[in-house]
């Protein structure tokens, strides 16, 4: 299970991730006429996937679902607008994806196999507007996420706070690299996913107002027979924690972050207010903070300890956080070992 890692959006490259080959270079690719409709190239731009900050071009699409790409260009002012000119979609093959259809300036896909292939837009004459290698990959599990932006252990199942509340729906497959297969989030637009009283709002996305209890959710995605997943609804926490391996030292003068858990048995509560106490300074994080069970502080004193208490579901933890002494200058850093990026234990089913 993947959870969300939260970073500065001014950081990723986003129109370099979902640019064609002759939007990035400026060039047009070997071997190919290119087209003078589109000197600047076109943007590809897949489907966006619940929480999932960091999206930021089209996924793999699981074999046997489908994904949408909407073509966008730049006339020339700077600004991207939809493609507006006539244009046909080649596959090239089809062994990755296969044009499913196209609507306007939306190209939609359907996932063919464990491969990638090009989608390439030609104007009317056939000449090359700009073209993009598009992945299809085989589902092969299937969990609930979280909408909120909260930090939620690799392994840990979830359950979801009383009242209207979001979930989500996330697709993982083995997709191929050059470096060889790696675990990742798949779309299938096509999926479908019913739970009694549930509304849609979006590909994989639904909202829920349940009272406490256990409903059966039913997912059908990509080639896959139906799949059930428990949406758990709890009205309190059985417990509150400090996550297992949170630090419990901070340095002087430096910021450092401390997350705790709600737990009912051993899920994860989702969608808790959480009231922060550190040495007497008051912090709440509710909808819609990021990391809302999380706090971040740091200290001016050189020795002691800081208290931090944590309260959320009905429940409360303290910590008592030591000041350790800053690491001297030159001196090396202990290093942590590195988590399997996609673990798989969470709340899933497996697929054959």
């Amino acid at each position: 299970m993947k959870r969300l890692i939260l970073a500065s959006l001014s950081a990723v490259p986003l129109v370099a991730c979902y640019a064609g080959e002759r939007r990035a270079t400026g060039e047009c690719p070997a071997g190919e006429a290119c087209s003078d409709t589109t000197p600047r190239g076109l943007d590809f731009v897949g489907n966006s996937l619940v929480n999932d900050i960091l999206w930021s071009g089209p996924r793999a699409t699981a074999i046997g679902g489908t994904q949408t790409v909407a073509l966008e260009y730049d006339r020339g002012d700077g600004v991207d607008v939809a493609l507006d000119m006539p244009y046909i979609a080649d596959d090239d093959g089809g062994l990755g994806v296969s044009v499913d259809g196209t609507s306007g300036s939306q190209v939609t896909v359907r996932g063919m196999g464990s491969r990638s292939n090009y989608l390439r837009i030609l104007d009317s004459d056939g000449l090359l507007m700009d073209r993009k290698q598009l992945t299809g990959a085989a589902l092969t599990s299937m969990e609930l996420v979280s909408v909120d932006f909260e930090s939620i252990a690799a392994d840990r199942l979830l359950a979801f706070n009383v009242g209207e509340r979001d979930l989500g729906v996330a697709l993982y497959g083995d997709v191929q690299h050059s470096s060889g297969p790696v675990a990742e989030r798949l779309v299938d637009t096509s999926m479908h996913l019913t739970l009694a009283g549930a509304t849609r709002r979006s590909w994989d996305r639904l909202s829920i107002d349940f009272a406490p209890g256990t409903y059966p959710l039913s997912v059908t995605a990509g080639d896959k027979p139906a799949a059930t997943l428990d949406v758990v609804v709890v009205d309190h926490a059985d417990s509150l924690v400090l996550r297992a391996g949170e630090p419990t030292t901070i340095v002087p003068n430096q910021s450092r972050s401390f997350c705790f858990e709600a737990l009912a048995g051993a899920r994860y509560i989702v969608g808790l207010t959480w009231t922060f106490n550190v040495d007497g300074e008051i912090e709440t994080h509710g909808d819609p903070s990021l990391s809302r069970n999380c706090i971040s502080f740091s200290t001016t004193k050189t020795t002691g300890t800081i208290s931090v208490q944590a309260s959320a579901g009905g429940q409360s933890a303290t910590v008592a956080v030591a000041v350790a002494q800053a690491r001297a200058a030159g001196e090396p850093v202990p290093l942590k070992p590195v988590p399997s990026a996609i673990p798989t234990a969470g709340d899933r089913a497996a697929l054959e």
